[in-house]
């Protein structure tokens, strides 16, 4: 992001260009919410209301939109039909950039929305000041509307899991869920049999560093409940990287190359099982009877959904939680 760009309703979220209609990208594209049946239902935002997914509408100028959003849009919707085997097959930078700009909409949007709809005056939910955090993630998001080629590792990280599909009667589970970190900027999606966790800015070292751990579970059908166990290590995980993303840009007209400086040296604090489970109950909170007091036993075991006892992978059947 610019540091003189303006983060205004009247200035597109991607470009910066001043609007000359009224044109609006929805965050969560109009595609996903009618496939699976999301246009009523609400997500909650930082300051903990309630917004119908179909409200989550950002500025956007036709070039962006209707140009660049739109291909890739077309691209990502094509690969969720086609399943888990199409999707694997995505150009990752693809399926990066479409999160990722979910991920910035939602922080945009909170720019425009009062943290106290009874008092306006109190401010929005996200400030101008806090997005500076993302000028980085908006820098990478240029990748949308300008051919880039990253070297010599890509700016995130990336696991791709199959998942248990359901049906509309099934039990606790759905074929749509979304999780997210404002903090490590972690980001988790289910639709249908796809599962992905996405680290945002972490340089590709998750993904080189846990690729013996995660390549166990690349051949497995997974359960949602085991999805939020992986997205809880890999955000708690991202918690403790000690280190910042580092770019360097060369772009013309027509392309650019970012070379992402790899990490060197301590790159995490160390791992506590005991924060680790504080983080794992706050994702399986939507779960009954996993709270903190059921999966953490002081000092240094968590419940595990992922592992046996031995370390081996824990088939889980379809159905283990019934609606609350």
């Amino acid at each position: 992001m610019d540091m003189d760009m303006p983060l205004t309703q009247d200035h597109c979220f991607l470009c910066g260009e001043e609007l000359t209609e009224n044109t609006d990208e929805h965050i969560f594209p109009k595609w996903l919410l009618h496939k699976f049946n999301l246009w009523n239902k609400t997500i909650t935002l930082l300051n903990g209301t309630l917004i119908p997914y179909r409200m989550l509408k950002i500025p956007c100028c036709n070039t962006c939109n209707n140009e660049h959003l739109s291909q890739l849009e077309i691209d990502i919707s094509k690969a969720v039909d086609g399943g888990y085997d199409s999707f694997i097959q995505l150009d990752q930078d693809k399926i990066f950039y479409w999160a990722a700009k979910i991920l910035y909409g939602l922080f945009f949007k909170e720019l425009s929305l009062n943290v106290d709809q009874r008092n306006p005056t109190a401010g929005t939910i996200m400030s101008p000041e806090a997005m500076k955090k993302f000028q980085t993630l908006h820098m990478l998001l240029q990748g949308i509307r300008f051919p880039t080629e990253y070297i010599s590792v890509k700016p995130y990280s990336i696991f791709i899991f199959k998942i248990y599909e359901y049906e509309e009667d099934d039990w606790q589970e759905s074929n749509f869920d979304y999780f997210d970190s404002l903090i490590q900027t972690v980001y988790g999606m289910k639709m249908n049999d796809i599962g992905f966790i996405l680290c945002i800015e972490d340089s590709g070292v998750q993904a080189e560093f846990g690729k013996d751990y995660f390549n166990k579970y690349m051949d497995k059908t997974l359960h949602p409940v085991q999805l939020k166990e992986l997205y809880a290590k890999i955000n708690y995980k991202e918690y403790l990287a000690k280190y910042s993303p580092r770019y360097m840009t060369i772009q013309n007209d027509h392309e650019r190359i970012v070379q992402v400086i790899e990490p060197s040296g301590y790159l995490f604090d160390d791992w506590s099982q005991e924060f680790y489970a504080h983080a794992l109950a706050h994702i399986w909170s939507s779960y009954p009877h996993l709270g903190l007091e059921d999966i953490y036993f002081p000092p240094n075991r968590v419940m595990s959904y992922l592992t046996n006892e031995d370390g081996s992978f824990k088939q889980l059947p379809k159905h283990i939680f019934a609606k609350k």
